[in-house]
């Protein structure tokens, strides 16, 4: 039943996300180095690192700095940052806020562009439509972010002058008062998103064409967006919303690079400052909050998979 499979599902998530908060919380406590280290730099001596160590509550044992950590989590207290001494909720949201918009506008221009090119694709399948665009989608694919974004800033900013070839923020602080910043970073994921979709999309619509009801209506003369609109899309709806919802997270955890390249202050680049200054607390809370919405868009997308899948409804 659809309760049951959505109570297994959302104890798999919790378990899943306890998972994640030990690996993230053991792996940067058992890395060398550490923030007390990166703030005495040359200064570091043993009597200043034990001093400062003790300040942080590094010198704490392990296993109670994960409760402490953990629990803090659970109230929805992430801690505070040891470089800035900052909530780091505090920190985290504005960084949070301004990653979810740029998320939301690559993820419509990701549904536009990788949508609308697998519909195409898998309508003309095996002619030159369907290479074309799988060339491009392949050549999207293999290309860094990094060079996606450099292209984007050449051709778009330097090139052609319409947009900030740096998306820094305005005096005020509001991304609202220069839209702009957001055009660039949200063209380039969306193009990397929008490739894996595309593929994704014509692999899911052309082994739909395989099934009997698909080969009668087309045996029945039934062709073209008709033929899509009305029989394939509605049996591909489950599937290709799950594989929407499943790319969700890159487009938030996966802009680390395109973040860095136009200098946009999301979770990516928050992600950067606090491992160059090992700030642990504050490199657990972005990893855990990435880790949360992963977790979050992958029960989505299973939940989707079932409810719009009436068959699996049922059973």
């Amino acid at each position: 039943m659809m309760a049951r499979f959505v109570l297994w599902r959302l104890l798999s998530t919790l378990l899943l996300l306890w998972l994640a908060s030990m690996l993230i919380f053991f792996t940067l406590a058992l890395a060398p180095g550490d923030a007390a280290v990166q703030a005495l730099g040359e200064r570091a001596t043993p009597q200043a690192l034990q001093t400062l160590r003790h300040q942080f509550g590094l010198d704490r044992p392990v296993a109670a700095r994960y409760w402490q950590w953990l629990s803090g989590i659970l109230r929805g207290d992430p801690g505070i940052s040891l470089t800035s001494q900052q909530p780091v909720a505090d920190i985290i949201a504005p960084a949070a806020r301004r990653s979810g918009l740029l998320a939301l506008l690559a993820a419509c221009g990701m549904l536009l562009l990788g949508g609308s090119g697998g519909v195409l694709a898998a309508m003309h399948r095996d002619r030159w439509q369907d290479r074309l665009l799988s060339f491009i989608a392949m050549s999207g694919l293999s290309t860094p972010e990094f060079i996606v974004a450099t292209l984007m800033i050449l051709l778009l900013a330097v090139g052609a002058g319409w947009f900030p070839a740096v998306s820094l923020l305005p005096a005020s602080g509001n991304i609202s008062d220069q839209w702009s910043i957001l055009v660039l970073p949200a063209l380039t994921l969306a193009l990397i998103g929008g490739c894996y979709l595309l593929r994704m999309i014509r692999a899911s619509l052309i082994r739909l064409t395989a099934a009997p009801n698909i080969l009668s209506a087309r045996l029945n003369g039934v062709r073209g967006l008709t033929l899509v609109a009305r029989h394939l899309l509605p049996q591909a709806a489950g599937p290709l919303a799950q594989l929407f919802a499943a790319s969700l997270p890159y487009l938030i955890g996966g802009a680390v690079v395109v973040e860095r390249v136009f200098g946009f202050p999301g979770l990516g680049e928050l992600l950067l400052t606090a491992l160059n200054t090992r700030d642990a607390i504050l490199l657990q809370g972005v990893a855990m909050l990435l880790a949360l919405i992963t977790a979050l868009c992958w029960f989505a997308a299973d939940i989707l998979a079932v409810w719009l899948d009436p068959w699996r409804r049922r059973s």
